[in-house]
């Protein structure tokens, strides 16, 4: 057959492909796996001397082909030549400013250019209508305390869906007394057993393919560290120009001055326990020359936060304000409680670099509108956050008296939603392998089976 699809054509292709998978994982899944089904009917009345063996291993290897059938392999080997077809039509395209026919491109390549396409075009799918659980649970026992920030939508604001849906578990494997520096403790990540094939998948988690280990972020450098030089404020010369290392007076510098007695927490390899002191107006910043990176990554978001302290000094008046590039937080002082507050970049695609990139990118941090007393600023923490099954996490301190974490403490998340048949097209792209495309939990533009 050849022809020239147009792009409707193409997605009724697509989802009759998607509509044949679908429907036979739903019946498989519906009506022989699982308890109570054709499967365990057959097994459950299995006796005498023949059929116990031969229909045990006939069911097995029954099963083992409906596996196959509804695999990562098979969807990929149904969606590729969907997703070339795609691109020779968009290619066409006078307006198409992907250039998916520039050189050889592979299945991976096409559908990045396709996702920007969608984007580009306000095109969307059916979401899987995930649920994110995006504030951690601490365990009873826990020792230590802080929270495990959650990012779960890209630079577009779309919702990164090619994840399981499962309880995951962050439980603490090793700290100051059992081989790591303190405040660099590590974490392993844990989701729910996996299914041994393709069958009742969409019932099972993640098993070891989410298995990893996170170091909670903290002030120092190595594993775990801020990009930022300097950034627990511990290098200090009230005489030099800046005063703090690393860190540029933009304005207000007369009201910029260290504090040793008071500060939020250490942190591996600090030679001095210090706070930033503020005693009105003032913008410090870092620019990325200066911070112990070079360059951002595009396909990484990041994260900025600091620790405020406004009731050491009496602070009054004004707003705390951090930027990281065009992204920023303000926040009342009004709003701080006593002791030690965490300020933050808001979890959303205002972390991801195509957003808050600009021309000499920077960090910033600023008092404005000052009245009267001081701030104590500590623990700036400019870090990537750290990837897992598909969304994105930040673990570090946050409580106003830190306690620092000790082996078995744990974390927890519980995501639901995101049932195959709720978003189809979406649930098959992130099966084979490819991810996901821009969704709608309305009615999407490319429509998914009936």
């Amino acid at each position: 057959m050849s022809g020239t699809p147009t792009e409707t054509e193409i997605q009724a292709q697509w989802r009759a492909a998607v509509d044949i998978l679908e429907t036979f994982r739903a019946h498989i899944d519906g009506t022989h796996a699982g308890a109570g089904g054709k499967w365990d009917t057959l097994l459950q009345s299995l006796e005498g001397e023949y059929t116990p063996t031969e229909l045990a291993n006939w069911a097995a290897s029954f099963r083992s082909g409906c596996s196959d059938l509804m695999s990562p392999a098979l969807g990929s080997q149904a969606l590729t030549p969907i997703l070339f077809e795609y691109a020779n039509r968009i290619d066409s395209d006078a307006t198409a400013t992907q250039g998916f026919g520039s050189g050889f491109r592979t299945s991976a390549q096409i559908f990045r250019a396709l996702y920007d396409w969608f984007v580009d075009n306000s095109l969307t799918v059916q979401s899987r209508n995930i649920t994110f659980d995006t504030s951690s649970t601490a365990g009873a026992g826990n020792i230590g305390n802080g929270d495990c920030g959650r990012l779960t939508e890209d630079e577009n604001g779309f919702a990164l869906e090619a994840c399981h849906v499962e309880k995951k578990l962050l439980k603490c494997i090793a700290d100051q007394n059992t081989g790591v520096q303190e405040q660099a403790e590590v974490f392993e990540v844990l989701g729910q057993p996996s299914s041994f094939d393709s069958v009742l998948r969409a019932s099972y988690g993640s098993g070891a393919d989410a298995n990893t280990t996170i170091v909670s972020r903290h002030a120092g450098q190595g594993s775990g560290g801020s990009l930022l030089t300097n950034s627990s404020f511990s290098e200090f010369d009230s005489a030099a120009t800046p005063k703090f290392t690393g860190w540029t007076e933009t304005s207000g510098s007369a009201n910029i001055d260290q504090d040793t007695a008071t500060f939020y927490r250490s942190h591996p390899g600090a030679q001095t326990d210090a706070s930033l002191k503020l005693t009105g107006n003032a913008l410090l910043k870092q620019t990325l020359t200066n911070m112990r990176i070079r360059r951002l990554d595009v396909d990484t978001p990041y994260q900025f936060r600091i620790m405020v302290n406004k009731a050491a000094g009496s602070g009054t008046g004004g707003n705390i304000i951090i930027r990281m590039g065009s992204s920023s937080k303000t926040v009342a002082l009004t709003a701080l409680t006593s002791t030690w507050n965490e300020v933050i970049i808001d979890f959303d695609q205002n972390c991801w670099p195509r957003d808050f990139n600009e021309d000499a990118f920077d960090v910033e941090i600023e008092w404005a509108s000052a009245s009267s007393g001081y701030l104590l600023i500590d623990d700036a923490i400019f870090a990537p956050l750290d990837q897992i099954d598909g969304t994105y996490w930040f673990l570090r301190a946050t409580a106003s008296t830190h306690t620092p974490w000790l082996v078995d403490d744990i974390l927890s998340f519980t995501d639901t939603g995101g049932a195959p048949a709720t978003g189809q097209i979406q649930w098959w792209l992130w099966v084979s392998g490819f991810g996901y495309l821009p969704s709608t939990t309305g009615t999407p533009t490319f429509i998914d089976p009936a």
